[in-house]
């Protein structure tokens, strides 16, 4: 479970199934701006860290990385309207790879002496989203499966897979 503090310094939990996160989504789909802002701040460090995870810094800055996560959270809100009462969570991600994918320029040079980055993409698409979720966003195994529409024990396998296979590679 990941457990966020939304503008108003309410905590917002997540997890598996109908979350705290999915009710608010469906509820801000009215247009009541306080929830509107309650939606932002719950998901707004998840894109940001998600973007910065797959984007690296450049020039010593997290400055694009940052601005593709605005664009993200922007499609977010435009998306919220529409919402179909799924997993909240697959709906965000589904946007920020998206986003990430249309504006992210090129690969980004990854920090100095971090080899692991630049062994991700070697990875199979999805131990990579794992990873990139797991160890890059911070989500939980139950929030990682929600996202990719797995079982936890299949999040856990593929993780464990997917560092063995880093972990040779290094």
């Amino acid at each position: 479970m990941i457990v966020l503090n939304d503008a108003a310094g309410d905590s917002v939990a997540t997890s598996s199934g109908q979350s705290e996160l999915d009710r608010l989504a469906r509820d801000a789909g009215g247009g009541d701006p306080e929830l509107i802002a309650r939606l932002v701040a719950a998901v707004s460090p998840i894109l940001v860290r998600y973007c910065r995870a797959r984007m690296g810094r450049r020039e010593g800055s997290y400055q694009e990385a940052d601005e593709v996560a605005h664009e993200a959270g922007r499609a977010v809100l435009v998306a919220v309207p529409g919402y179909d009462g799924s997993p909240f969570l697959r709906l965000v991600h589904e946007i920020a790879v998206r986003t990430v994918d249309e504006l992210a320029p090129g690969p980004a040079a990854p920090p100095a002496g971090t080899e692991l980055m630049e062994l991700l993409p070697a990875l199979p698409a999805l131990d990579r989203d794992i990873v990139m979720l797991r160890v890059g966003t911070g989500l939980s195994t139950e929030d990682t499966a929600t996202v990719l529409g797995l079982s936890p024990g299949q999040v856990r396998l593929a993780q464990h897979q997917a560092l063995l296979r880093l972990r040779s590679m290094l």
